[in-house]
């Protein structure tokens, strides 16, 4: 059956199995009213990440009014603690009254000097958690704790230019802060509907749609969730990241990490899983998870030995085009390192990324932050070199064997 995937009509989705999601399915929290916390004087605490549940009910409201990040909602955040093996992950939060206002999960390092803001392998952005219209208060308070803790540098990876950006850059220039730019790169997003398949990516549907009954489904709409969950984790495990041993079904920690991201964040309509089916046979799966008005494209597997007909393109593009049509989101986050060979083709526009060093006492940079800065520098540099030099000694021995 041949199958235009340009053409929305003919993406036809799979019979219904059941209605599991529909029941699993419940509005999302509703946070509490901002009039209780306007008085009062901002007050912080270190929590520690075993503690972090007991913070829940007022963290998910947190959640739902502070800019997105759908990394540190507790459906995600609480999950992730059990895969980050170092140790001392907590977080400084922010309260007014005893309402929680902000949420800043870290670590400190090196003796303390520094406080390096909460990412990892399976969170790519780094924002704190703050009330939205309040975050230069609250990244005050946030620089005010740390100092008292003798911090002298902030570690803060991922950021995007939003509106805690913004807060932080008058934050800087206010205390004449220094600040050390270590990371600068442009992420592909979507902020509209994207633009139309290629030529060669229609001739590929086409030429795909030639060998069996092509067909784009998702748990937005009458796919189950634990099907679609399993048929990701499967064409995962069969690809490069199985080979290479970081595929999530290689270990039963990060197996159980993904099960509960993936059904957590379902139950309040934050997670969807679409898959690309060739006679009913999943070939390309990808896995959306949200927050607010904003979504992660988190990730994506295909099936290897159909890759001349770039399946994962295709369901890209379908899921792409579902997104724009469902108009919740006003970006799509790709997740993706730059120049990826992928998402870079489809998805024309870019959001800056920087990862930064900022000095947390106001004014002259101290000795313990030119220390601190510098020895990371050093430290991004040798890691640079390092992966040049195997580069080069992989692209010595490809010649060497062709």
């Amino acid at each position: 059956m041949s199958t235009d995937l340009t053409q929305r009509p003919h993406l036809a989705p799979l019979d219904p199995v059941d209605d599991r999601l529909d029941r699993m399915a419940s509005p999302p929290l509703q946070p509490y009213g901002t009039a209780d916390r306007d008085a009062g004087a901002l007050t912080t605490r270190w929590v520690e990440a075993e503690d972090w549940a007991q913070l829940e009910a007022a963290w998910r409201a947190l959640a739902a009014c502070a800019e997105p990040n759908v990394f540190l909602c507790p459906a995600f955040a609480l999950a992730a603690r059990a895969i980050d093996q170092e140790p001392d992950l907590g977080a400084v939060v922010i309260e007014r009254d005893g309402f929680l206002v902000g949420f800043a999960a870290g670590r400190f390092r090196r003796r303390g000097l520094v406080f390096s803001l909460w990412t990892h392998p399976y969170a790519p952005y780094g924002l704190p958690l703050m009330e939205r219209g309040r975050e230069a208060d609250i990244l005050d308070a946030l620089f005010r704790h740390l100092a008292d803790a003798g911090v002298a540098a902030l570690d803060w990876p991922l950021a995007d230019e939003g509106p805690a950006s913004q807060a932080l850059e008058g934050l800087i220039s206010a205390g004449h802060r220094r600040v050390d730019l270590f990371d600068h790169h442009r992420r592909a997003v979507m902020t509209a509907a994207p633009p139309k398949p290629s030529k060669e990516m229609r001739r590929l549907s086409r030429r795909l749609g030639e060998t069996g009954d092509l067909r784009h489904c998702t748990t937005a709409r009458d796919l189950p969730m634990d099907i679609a969950a399993n048929a990701f984790l499967k064409l995962e495990a069969d690809g490069w990241k199985g080979r290479k041993g970081t595929a999530l079904a290689g270990s039963g920690e990060t197996l159980a990490f993904f099960h509960e991201v993936a059904l957590g964040l379902a139950e309040a309509g934050d997670a969807r899983i679409d898959l690309l089916t060739l006679d009913g046979r999943p070939i390309a799966a990808g896995v959306v998870l949200a927050a607010g008005n904003r979504a992660w494209y988190w990730k994506t597997a295909y099936d290897e030995t159909l890759a001349r007909y770039s399946p994962g393109i295709l369901l890209t593009q379908a899921l792409a085009a579902d997104l724009a049509e469902d108009g919740r989101f006003a970006l799509v986050d790709s997740c993706a390192i730059p120049g990826h060979s992928m998402i870079d083709r489809i998805w024309p526009e870019r959001m800056a990324i920087a990862s930064r060093y900022i000095a947390v006492p106001p004014g002259r940079p101290s000795v313990d932050y030119r220390i601190v800065a510098g020895t990371e520098r050093l430290r991004l540099g040798a890691r640079r070199a390092a992966k040049a030099l195997l580069a080069r000694l992989k692209g010595g021995r490809a010649k060497a064997g062709g």
